[in-house]
């Protein structure tokens, strides 16, 4: 079993300049979490391409074995520090979290 993460954010970045700034510096800070957080089994962070203003900005795709794994991540140092970094940025959140 493999349960998938996905969260997407809109970024507060007044151009799309800004917020790719903004999304350079969240993937920084989230992408060596897969190296970092043992329960992550894969993770990857992308900036959206079409429909700037409309779609969110910046979408994370992490891969865990369970739901347990997940409040692992959730909770790890790593990535609580991280999620500093997005909250500074993030104006909106949507997550959906599913078993492959």
């Amino acid at each position: 079993m493999t349960l998938r993460h996905i969260v997407s954010w809109k970024l507060g970045g007044e151009t799309r300049d800004a917020r790719d700034t903004q999304a350079a510096e969240i993937r920084a800070a989230l992408e060596p979490l897969v190296d970092l957080v043992p329960t992550v089994r894969a993770l990857a962070v992308h900036r959206n391409e079409l429909f700037d203003g409309e779609n969110y900005d910046l979408t994370l795709v992490a891969d865990f074995d369970d739901a347990a794994g997940l409040a692992v991540y959730a909770t790890h140092p790593d990535h609580v520090a991280a999620g500093a970094v997005v909250k500074r940025h993030a104006i909106a959140r949507v997550a959906t979290d599913f078993t492959l």
